[in-house]
């Protein structure tokens, strides 16, 4: 037997991990007997404890077994061939984009103050331990009376599931009983993909004038009526009414994605779906797009019939955000760090924006610029074929 010592680790791992794979590859087959302990060590030129160490490595794992005064052999076992990496899809991490118009900008984050605040809290200790499973309880109240002053919605602290994002509707939309999930159309598919894990069939329902139209069966519509996106639309009080209507007749859910409601500009906050019915809405609200993409902080509010369902289901499962950085948004949040935030966003978005309308109105042959519905995004129509 020949192996070359690589030592870059104990020589007893070296030499069990060359014979496992020599059995795994059925090099040394079943029932073969291994050379003794003494003649690998003189024929490997290494010591004895360093064979036995291996030996018995492979005897706890069950890859050999030993017969007395007969020596050791290979147990019966099938190949297990390894494959090589060709199959493993290549992905592409880096984003080569000549041109950033998304609002997830992280130049102007605050980032000295939201260190302060992490290191303030790194002298506690209770962030060491794991939270509720629906969250850090200090978290979900603020979030509780931020939507109380900002969005006059009022709840239950333990309605609100603090997540890491969108996927939290893998559990979620199993729990409704409903096989149809209702998408805008245009809108924001991300919800798509997950529909169509759960098997759920997928219609799309289009927009008017006053946001998504009414379906005409039981589902789970998935819509975004304070900023529709991309068209801009506000949904108007009359459609939230009659989605509200439809759900109840239809038992039904509606996910109301109040995903940019934050970034409002000289603009009073428009009536939540969820405030007209807490039965029939889950409603969905992410930190990643008003604070930084990779803080990965989302929350829902679940209607009671689904957070008892959820109860049942999930309740000895771990929440998926981290301890410390649910009492750093906290901290933020509570200090009016947040709300300090939003507003210089908003000043820098609408100049950012307005830039932008300005170099395409040189060019009026060319484009129509829909300004008036959507303050963090422009839709541009494009006038004629161009190059």
């Amino acid at each position: 037997m020949n192996i070359q010592f690589k030592n870059q680790k104990p020589k007893y791992i070296e030499l069990a991990e060359e014979l496992i794979e020599r059995i795994n590859n059925g090099i040394l087959p079943s029932s073969s007997k291994l050379p003794s302990k003494r003649d690998l060590s003189l024929d490997l030129n290494i010591s004895l404890n360093t064979v036995v160490n291996a030996y018995n490595l492979l005897l706890d794992e069950g890859y050999i077994y030993t017969i007395e005064k007969k020596g050791y052999f290979v147990s019966n076992q099938p190949l297990c061939i390894s494959k090589n990496n060709e199959d493993i899809p290549n992905i592409n991490n880096e984003e080569k984009i000549i041109y950033d118009f998304t609002t997830q900008n992280i130049n102007t984050f605050p980032i000295t103050v939201y260190k302060k605040t992490i290191n303030e809290l790194l002298y506690k200790t209770d962030f060491l331990n794991k939270t509720n499973f629906l969250g850090d309880l200090e978290l979900r109240r603020t979030i509780k009376n931020h939507l109380k002053n900002n969005r006059g919605i009022s709840i239950h602290e333990n309605q609100i599931l603090i997540t890491s994002g969108m996927e939290i509707f893998e559990r979620i939309l199993k729990l409704t009983n409903i096989d149809t999930l209702g998408i805008e159309n245009p809108g924001y598919h991300k919800l798509l993909k997950i529909g169509k894990n759960n098997n759920l069939k997928i219609k799309y329902y289009p927009i008017d004038n006053e946001g998504v139209i009414k379906p005409n069966e039981k589902c789970i519509l998935y819509t975004t009526p304070f900023n529709q996106f991309p068209t801009g639309i506000k949904m108007s009080i009359k459609r939230k009414k009659e989605l509200i209507e439809w759900a109840n007749s239809t038992n039904s859910y509606i996910i109301e994605d109040d995903f940019d409601a934050e970034f409002r500009i000289n603009s009073a906050p428009t009536t939540s779906i969820l405030s007209l019915n807490q039965n029939r809405v889950i409603f969905f609200s992410t930190f990643s797009t008003t604070m930084y993409p990779g803080l990965r902080i989302s929350y829902v509010i679940l209607p009671p019939t689904i957070l008892s369902s959820y109860i049942d289901k999930y309740s000895t499962y771990q929440c998926s955000v981290p301890t410390l950085e649910q009492k750093v948004l906290n901290e933020f949040i509570k200090n009016g760090l947040y709300a300090s935030l939003i507003n210089k966003r908003k000043r820098e978005y609408l100049i950012y924006r307005n830039e932008i309308i300005n170099y395409l109105n040189n060019y009026p042959n060319l484009f129509k610029i829909d300004k008036d519905k959507n303050y963090l995004s422009l839709l541009v129509e494009i006038k004629k074929d161009i190059d």
